[in-house]
């Protein structure tokens, strides 16, 4: 059967990671278990758990099979699933790049479709006939907010074409990029293999941005640039150690004293207190949180068998780990309620700037920098444990085996001032294990 009339102008689209262009521009478009059967090295952006169920979800049409054995596009332009692993900072939203495709794909035997993403426990219905693409949900698939109403509605709007084992890169009309800097690295892989570019061009709506006066931004940072900021501002701070001529704190533990007796001792904690969030997980204001993650800290095993000096870093460290919420101005415009902001440790990297270098009148390098490299990723341990962030970012930023314990403590600290139920021993020893492996 053929395409019906109302969805021949349409498109396709994949997205993937810049780094996987050349091997794309080889290979091309290979399904997942291709690539395992080739062995062939992917930056993958997806979530470990979906791939389990795709990995064993029947396609009950076309050529059979599991969905692993096709190659993924949707017919959305703004993707439910995109959004989600740049929220949890699983990848740099900069670096990934749309492939779009004629609809006219469908026209194939290689290829089927679904009527919602094929992640799910429950399986969507699959097509082989183009005439059902009127059973899709179309006004949901064309929906540009970036939230749905419910579940239901998401994965409606994440409808998938699937073509079986591969699909030839040459087929695709565009590549939609995120800025002139990525689009010159997509042209210089087109020019290294001799393959001619389709258009290659920029289009908002795929991307989740904001719009400052400094030009666009992602919506959240994400690993790459976080470990930008972080040893940007670590060699800011070793650089001006003890600039000040007239110090607040002549010592690191004179701070801690200072933080014991009275959170609002220093302007960056004293606005954490009375600041409400609109965190619904959040008991009390961001000033009480602070404070209940410095007491649970002082009740685990990680900190209790640390060095004096480590605990000293860990516990400024926690007393310092949401100063990023702040200040209160930030949030006039929302009744003076702190909203979610992933972005909040990197954030607080400017104000450790500050306390480190103005504050404190002797403070050596290590603990200055693992200060600054624990507020900055306090939250990299739930966030690996809980929403799918990547363990080689943190095998990546920790030095050896007392950073990890250091930046597992304050994880778990600041997890259980939240809910200690969702505290989960064993997760985190398993990746506590690895990350061990990994460094030796």
């Amino acid at each position: 059967m053929a395409i019906p009339d109302q969805y021949r102008h349409r498109s396709v689209y994949h997205f993937t990671h810049v780094e996987n262009l050349e091997g794309i521009l080889e290979h091309g478009l290979l399904a997942t278990r291709e690539k395992e059967r080739l062995g062939l090295k992917h930056n993958s952006v997806s979530l470990s758990d979906i791939q389990g169920r795709r990995s064993t979800m029947d396609v009950t049409c076309g050529c059979g099979g599991f969905v692993h054995d096709y190659v993924p596009l949707y017919f959305c332009k703004r993707s439910s699933m995109l959004l989600y692993i740049v929220r949890n900072k699983i990848v740099d939203q900069q670096f990934i790049i749309y492939f779009e495709f004629p609809i006219k794909l469908i026209d194939s035997d290689a290829c089927v479709f679904c009527d919602a993403a094929a992640n799910t426990e429950s399986p969507p219905n699959f097509y082989s006939d183009p005439s059902d693409l009127e059973k899709l949900n179309w006004q949901a698939i064309d929906n540009v907010k970036w939230s749905m109403p419910n579940d239901r509605l998401k994965q409606e709007r994440m409808a998938e074409l699937l073509v079986h084992r591969n699909l030839d890169i040459s087929l695709a009309n565009r590549v939609i990029v995120w800025n002139d800097s990525i689009k010159n690295s997509v042209l210089e892989c087109y020019n290294e293999v001799d393959l001619s570019p389709p258009n290659i061009g920029f289009d908002n709506i795929h991307y989740f941005t904001d719009f400052y006066d400094t030009g666009k931004h992602s919506i959240v940072t994400g690993p790459h640039f976080i470990k930008k900021a972080y040893k940007k501002a670590a060699r800011f701070i070793v650089e001006n150690l003890g600039r000040h001529s007239a110090p607040q704190f002549p010592k690191l533990n004179d701070l801690r004293k200072a933080l014991r007796k009275n959170l609002a001792c220093i302007p960056e904690t004293d606005e954490l207190i009375g600041l409400e969030t609109d965190n619904e997980v959040h008991d009390g204001d961001v000033g009480t949180h602070t404070l209940e993650v410095v007491k649970r800290l002082g009740g685990l095993s990680e900190f209790r068998n640390m060095d004096p000096m480590d605990q000293l870093i860990t516990e400024v460290a926690a007393y310092l780990h949401d100063i990023g919420k702040g200040p209160k101005s930030r949030w006039e415009h929302n009744s003076g309620k702190q909203k979610v902001d992933p972005d909040h440790p990197i954030k607080a990297l400017p104000m450790l700037e500050e306390i480190l270098t103005e504050y404190i009148g002797t403070i050596r390098k290590r603990p200055a920098q693992l200060i600054c490299k624990l507020v900055c990723y306090h939250d990299l341990v739930g966030d690996i444990i809980g929403k799918g962030r990547r363990i080689e970012e943190l095998v990546e930023i920790v030095d050896d085996e007392r950073e990890l314990n250091m930046l597992i403590a304050i994880a778990k600290a600041d997890i259980m001032a939240i809910n200690a139920v969702w505290l989960d021993e064993n997760k985190i020893q398993e990746l506590r294990e690895k990350v061990v492996e990994y460094l030796k």
